[in-house]
């Protein structure tokens, strides 16, 4: 009797030791950098600017392309709303939500993931072979500052400062686009489509009639309008109340955001109302992608396809196919597969992707600007400088004007001082709902990018068999340089800013050598030789007559161009960071055109070594894995081979709670950053019986919980209570 007692207590005691041991362990994590301040921004001048993490904590939705080859089993599966291979392959139960454009699905969880578990569940689909990429579909945010409640003097045209963003550049409006100029040559062709994928546009009377647009919110929470996608493409408001976009987000009133782009492009001119657009007579489609808190990758990407005549799933075809498709939204990161592929599609098929750099005031630039084949916009103030909130980089194209406070301008406040002013377009009344016709004033790369897509389609108005690569030549080869004293001169933001400030009227004139190159970013790894290619030709005929390969000032180590005269230079990667370069080509006439291109050295996770663990029977086991990366990238654990009933965290945390039977089994972990895998680690765990002789003292497994010695003190501390508890019971007989 005594010895089944001990026996029980001696499990009990092991048990909770076990258990203290489990919930008392943490593992060590890694933090991704995060984005830097660019050159000549105090760390302290931007508010309300936006915030480099997601803003969603949570991923309920992923974005899968199966392989086109291995995928085959699982794609006709899928076809027939057949989910349990699938939920097999990410030990995650998941279902199809819907098909999108370019081949792709948006499953859905059956329970949300922080973003670090999606990107392992992810990493584990794409390790099965089958899927070709998975990424977590995540939100998206419009790229406009907050909206300004001050008046303009004059909201027409004319006055000061006006419309002073579309003025010819002037001592004092040194950031003017010199719209009047070019609308000598044209105010824009009824040929030329502009999509404008946003929140959607109200009605005004100072635009003309959408051609018929789509609405490709899905989530009829976030839609605001009654349901999810259908065909109006109107603005029902994005009004948020405290905290529902996420705990702590504040409560904002309607942005009315799109209606601002859109008027910025083609606003109606010499009609006696408000202002102007940069392209009166082009047309305009309106694609709203964006509501209630942002939009998600997954609405986007089919939006973009749509806008350029592509097929998607569920959505009836577009029947006006975008010459330009404008994107002034974004999120920080790097180009997901799901944006480059639908810009790619986009490209092919003949659109021109426009996008907002985003609103940090980092030296990196937003996705999907950061996606090849994008053209990407950051933003200046009235006196040319690099607005204080603008995002640059190496993929900048071009600068153009967004308003508010340059980055080193003195003595400034957003819509209140000269320096200061804003970009003035349309706007509505409503607080939350739509109400009259107004103007709004607003500052942003959003407003930037407007600018950019309205002069294209002036340029497409006079030439429209221009390429993409042609327009973006012209746009280098035609931007004015930043003032001396603006933040984009300096020389470490050299290669940051694109080409310089936007002209319209020099772009419209110009004609410059194109150059395309054969990738605009890449990944390397540390001592890969790298190649940097591009060809380049003239308008005309004329021969290019030198190439020339730098390196940027501001990259973290020296590297040395072979071939730096060459269309084809290379360069051996160094051990760790992102490199930018610039590639500028001339003609026999002296035309010059510049490009730019970035490599990021990236080393992968490398996994520690783990000695094979054994454990008793019925026993737990919990391993804390541990990873290196040299990039400081933060890593997230993935599992390839797992014995039935354990588990992996994306924290690398191995857990089996109950391990049986006995035997041993091959377990398979692998370690991703956002650009690639670590080698597998490889390693056996050995379940081993329960002795009788362990049985009859305690010991039950393994894990190296408590040793024989803290076992054999407890056992003679539950004897020593025993024993006193029957004394003292003997005493109360004989009392009695």
């Amino acid at each position: 009797m005594r010895t089944s007692l001990l026996r029980s207590s001696l499990r009990a005691l092991f048990v909770f030791a076990l258990t203290l041991l489990f919930f008392l362990s943490t593992p060590s994590l890694s933090q991704s950098p995060e984005p830097r301040l660019k050159a000549g921004l105090p760390s302290v001048a931007i508010t309300g600017a936006s915030s480099p993490s997601h803003p969603a904590a949570q991923v309920g939705r992923l974005i899968i392309k199966l392989h086109p080859t291995r995928g085959g089993k699982l794609r006709a599966q899928l076809a027939h709303q057949e989910h349990g291979r699938l939920s097999a392959l990410a030990s995650a139960s998941l279902s199809v939500e819907r098909s999108l454009s370019g081949n792709s699905h948006l499953l859905r969880l059956a329970q949300p993931l922080s973003i670090d578990e999606a990107r392992s569940l992810s990493a584990r689909l794409r390790a099965s072979g089958e899927v070709e990429s998975a990424e977590p579909d995540l939100l998206m945010q419009a790229t406009t500052m907050s909206p300004f409640s001050l008046a303009p003097n004059d909201p027409a045209y004319a006055g000061s400062p006006g419309q002073w963003h579309y003025m010819a550049p002037t001592a004092l409006n040194a950031g003017g686009a010199d719209l009047p100029a070019a609308w000598d040559l044209t105010l824009g062709s009824g040929n030329i489509i502009v999509a404008v994928l946003d929140t959607g546009y109200r009605p005004h009377v100072d635009l003309q009639a959408m051609l018929p647009g789509y609405d490709f919110v899905s989530v009829a929470s976030m839609s605001n309008d009654g349901n999810g996608r259908d065909a109006d493409a109107r603005d029902p408001g994005d009004y948020v109340a405290a905290n529902e976009c996420g705990s702590g987000a504040p409560a904002a009133r309607s942005s009315w955001h799109g209606t601002h782009v859109i008027g910025t492009i083609a606003s109606l001119m010499n009609n006696g109302l408000y202002g102007t657009g940069v392209a009166p007579n082009v047309r305009l489609l309106p694609v709203r992608v964006l509501g209630k808190c942002g939009g998600y990758t997954s609405d986007i990407v089919d939006g973009i396809r749509w806008a350029a005549g592509l097929e998607v799933p569920g959505v009836v075809k577009n029947l006006y196919p975008a010459r330009i498709i404008n994107l002034s939204l974004g999120s920080s990161g790097g180009c997901s597969t799901a944006f480059q592929n639908a810009i790619n599609d986009a490209n092919a098929a003949g659109a021109m992707v426009v996008v907002a750099n985003g609103n940090g005031g980092y030296d990196s630039v937003n996705q999907p600007a950061n996606c090849n084949g994008a053209l990407a916009v950051t933003a200046h103030s009235i006196d040319g400088d690099n607005a204080d909130y603008a995002n640059i980089g190496v993929h900048t194209v071009i600068s153009a004007p967004g308003g508010g406070c340059g980055t080193l301008s003195s003595g400034c406040a957003p819509g209140m001082t000269v320096n200061g002013a804003v970009v003035y377009s349309l706007g509505n009344t409503g607080f939350s709902l739509p109400a009259s016709d107004t103007y709004a004033l607003k500052r942003g790369t959003s407003m930037a990018s407007a600018h950019v897509s309205g002069t294209i389609a002036l340029m497409l108005s006079i030439n429209p068999s221009m390429s993409r690569s042609e327009v973006i030549s012209i746009l280098r080869s035609s931007a004015r340089a930043f003032p001396a004293s603006s933040a984009c001169a300096r020389a470490d933001n050299q290669g940051l800013c694109g080409a310089g400030m936007l002209d319209a009227q020099a772009a419209l004139r110009s004609v410059a050598p194109v150059i395309e190159l054969a990738r605009t970013s890449q990944v390397a790894s540390p001592g890969a030789l790298v190649a940097l290619d591009a060809s380049a030709s003239s308008p005309g005929g004329h021969p290019i007559i030198s190439y020339t390969w730098r390196a940027a000032a501001s990259n973290p180590f020296a590297v040395t161009l072979l071939n730096a005269s060459s269309p084809n230079a290379s360069f051996i990667a160094p051990a760790r960071g992102t490199y930018q370069f610039t590639l500028t080509v001339t003609d026999d006439r002296g035309a010059a055109s510049t490009s730019g291109a970035s490599v990021r050295v990236n080393s992968v996770p490398v996994l520690q070594a783990v000695a094979n663990p054994s454990v008793r029977a019925g026993g737990a086991l919990k391993l804390i894995l541990k990873v290196t990366d040299a990039d400081g990238d933060k890593a997230v654990f993935h599992p390839l081979v797992l014995p039935p009933g354990a588990s992996l965290s994306a924290a690398g945390v191995f857990s089996w709670p109950y391990a049986v039977p006995v035997g041993s089994y091959d377990v398979s972990i692998a370690a991703s950053d956002h650009d690639g895998s670590s080698m597998p680690l490889n390693f056996s765990v050995s379940v081993t019986a329960v002795a009788a002789a362990s049985a009859a003292s305690g010991g039950s497994g393994g894990g190296g919980a408590f040793g024989d010695e803290c076992l054999w003190l407890a056992a003679g501390w539950i004897l020593i209570r025993r024993q006193r508890r029957a004394k003292k019971s003997r005493k109360d007989t004989d009392a009695s």
